[in-house]
């Protein structure tokens, strides 16, 4: 076998949502030692450490597009890993996995709700969108883990991301991706810091950190699910195009719920089996005949 830019491209971006699915299980260790505020800054600056090394300058244009910088960083870094740190406290991994994948469906609604599309397309949007709603009520009566402040929790991050995408189109396109990354999650680290302090917390002792558990995580998620995985996306979208490669999206639950059941002996009932059905036919429907 023959093995092609287009190949290498498709198991790349393979290996880089087996990573992405992964990182789930790891938050939910983590939430044994550290506080979410807590993993998310120490994430975020040691991948914003690794971006300033591969691109070392620092860039201001104007304060419209640091404005707009800031919103990305409010909306898909503080805003969407705030709420799906905080969800896993409250609910399954394998439940947040699945919720959070909903993401671009709020996408969709919120550019029909900005821009004329034919109407054709904006109902089979809503169908998309009625479907994952059967899939989150379906998981309403799981007797394993009940739709609870958790799945709520995702669900808000879901339609932060969904903003955070929307605005994401709109930065000029001047701005080298690695610098745009870079800002989002300086802007992202600030708002952290300053929720974590403004409820009067502390960051834990040494000690945790020198725990291997902690610090292996720490390490896994930003240098590798961060760092590592966005040079592998962006290599794999520039071979085989953002569609292809989008497509790979929606093996994160099945992956994620595999490595839960696996590392966290959560449970995969028949009723999330169903409900995983109607959110990812869901979100197939939109975004493969939809806006």
């Amino acid at each position: 076998m023959v093995f092609t830019k287009e190949i290498i491209a498709h198991l790349i971006a393979l290996l880089t949502i087996v990573i992405w699915s992964l990182t789930f299980v790891e938050t939910k260790v983590l939430l044994e030692y550290l506080s979410a505020e807590e993993i998310l800054i120490d994430r975020f600056v040691l991948a914003w450490i690794i971006f300033f090394l591969l691109m070392p300058k620092l860039v201001f244009h104007n304060m419209k597009d640091e404005l707009l910088f800031m919103a990305l960083g409010f909306s898909g870094i503080f805003g969407y890993y705030i709420l799906e740190n905080l969800a896993l406290k409250y609910t399954s991994a394998i439940n947040v996995g699945l919720i959070v994948t909903t993401a671009p469906i709020f996408t969709t609604l919120l550019l029909i709700f900005l821009k004329k599309y034919p109407k054709r397309k904006i109902y089979i949007s809503f169908v998309g969108f009625l479907f994952v709603v059967i899939g989150l009520l379906v998981m309403q009566y799981n007797n394993i883990t009940p739709f609870a402040l958790g799945d709520i929790l995702a669900l808000l991050g879901a339609l932060f991301f969904g903003i955070y995408s929307l605005l994401l189109s709109k930065v000029p396109k001047n701005y080298h991706i690695l610098i745009i990354t870079r800002k989002s999650f300086f802007w992202g680290v600030v708002f952290l810091v300053l929720f974590f302090y403004l409820f009067g917390n502390s960051f834990a002792s040494i000690e945790v950190y020198k725990k291997e558990v902690v610090w292996a995580n720490l390490l896994f998620l930003a240098i590798v699910a961060s760092g590592l995985c966005f040079l592998m996306w962006r290599y794999t979208i520039a071979i085989i195009g953002s569609s292809k490669a989008s497509n790979y999206i929606y093996l994160v639950p099945l992956l994620n719920s595999l490595a839960a059941i696996y590392i966290l002996d959560e449970v995969f009932s028949i009723t999330l089996f169903f409900a995983t059905l109607f959110i990812l036919s869901g979100l197939f429907i939109a975004q493969k005949y939809g806006v």
